[in-house]
């Protein structure tokens, strides 16, 4: 048996979807999805900021 905070479980949770994003987008540029340039990536979050 394991006990551990709710705020580790929850902290631990969040890792772990983190980590699923981040293996889901390797493996879709892996297969030769269209990517973003990190100068691109910035540029759309900023429009998007200033548009809220």
């Amino acid at each position: 048996m394991v006990l551990m905070s709710i705020d580790a479980f929850e902290r631990r949770e969040q890792l772990l979807e983190l980590r699923e994003k981040v293996l889901q987008a390797e493996e879709e540029r892996l297969s030769g999805a269209k990517t973003k340039s990190v100068s691109e990536a910035r540029k759309a979050l900023e429009e998007r900021l200033n548009g809220i």
